[in-house]
């Protein structure tokens, strides 16, 4: 008789949760960053004669800071102030060329960096950077937060200084938008209201020095701006004195010829320049005068 048929012995599972195996992930071998090719320098003039000229004029308002401008070669403004609204160009008798919609500090940079729309002009005309500054506030404000991620209501607020760094880092971009403007042979005139700094003199007493009305703290958007320009140029009274009148010290009386020239040399007391033009006074006697773009241009 035969037996019970044999039973495989059956191997039963490890107690506890089946051990599984991860998942092995496709790598990918980093590749790396292509090289930038390598320049071929040379050592040749140093002249750009297709760029354009870096411009920055400030004088007191009423003086003629707009009407300069439009004298220059073929400008189109952006007027900040609006202040060429009621002005026509002194030799054609035509209204001036204007971008309008710039209202804000973005706009500014969104108009700098569309090129397309000046190209039937020579020149472009920020009037003024002493307005474009404040308008750098309170875009700074809607879109710079502070380290830990919150907003602030006014420049202070970001801690000591840190506020005006990005002022200062607001007003180089537009810098750099213009510089590309220069690139592409457009001049660029920066206009601004004119006012006094005080400047530290390690060699005495300090004292006070006109210049274009930005902020001149640290860092300074003031230097930042001349420092750019090739040509700054100040538009004043050609001869003004004060002669004392009374035994009060304090006061005087102020004489003088009331003609405006453009100062374009620096003075211990203003801020004037031109890497170009030699002489250090140039006539501006009425709103005609274009001598000083016939000096920086060439013409008669």
């Amino acid at each position: 008789m035969n037996g019970p048929p044999e039973r495989k012995p059956v191997t039963k599972p490890a107690k506890g949760r089946p051990a599984t195996k991860k998942p092995v992930m496709p790598t990918r071998k980093p590749q790396a960053k292509p090289k930038a090719p390598a320049k071929n320098y040379t050592v040749e003039d140093w002249d750009r004669p297709n760029e354009g000229k870096k411009i920055l004029i400030y004088a007191d308002t009423g003086m003629g800071k707009t009407t300069l401008s439009s004298l220059a070669p073929n400008p189109a403004f952006l007027g900040l102030d609006e202040g060429g609204r009621e002005l026509v160009h002194p030799l054609t008798g035509k209204k001036l060329k204007v971008v309008p919609n710039v209202d804000t500090y973005q706009d500014v940079r969104n108009v700098l960096q569309q090129h397309s729309l000046f190209n039937d002009f020579g020149t472009v005309v920020i009037d003024t950077v002493t307005i474009l500054q404040d308008w750098a506030v309170p875009h700074m404000l809607d879109n710079i937060p502070t380290e830990k991620g919150g907003k602030v209501n006014n420049i202070v607020g970001y801690g000591y200084h840190k506020g005006y760094q990005h002022l200062y880092d607001l007003m180089k971009f537009i810098l750099q938008d213009c510089d590309a403007l220069i690139h592409a042979g457009k001049n660029v005139i920066l206009v601004g209201q004119a006012g006094p700094h005080k400047v530290s003199n390690t060699d005495g007493v300090d004292y006070l020095r006109d210049g274009p009305r930005l902020y001149a703290g640290t860092p300074s958007v003031e230097a930042l701006y001349c420092e750019w320009a090739d040509h700054i140029f100040r538009i004043a009274y050609q001869d003004v004195q004060v002669t004392k009148q009374s035994k009060d010290a304090t006061k005087g009386k102020v004489t003088g010829d009331s003609t405006y020239v453009v100062y374009t040399k620096q003075q211990l007391h203003f801020r004037a320049k031109s890497r170009k033009i030699k002489e250090p006074v140039i006539s501006f006697s009425d709103k005609t005068d274009d001598s000083v773009w016939k000096f920086l241009f060439g013409g008669t």
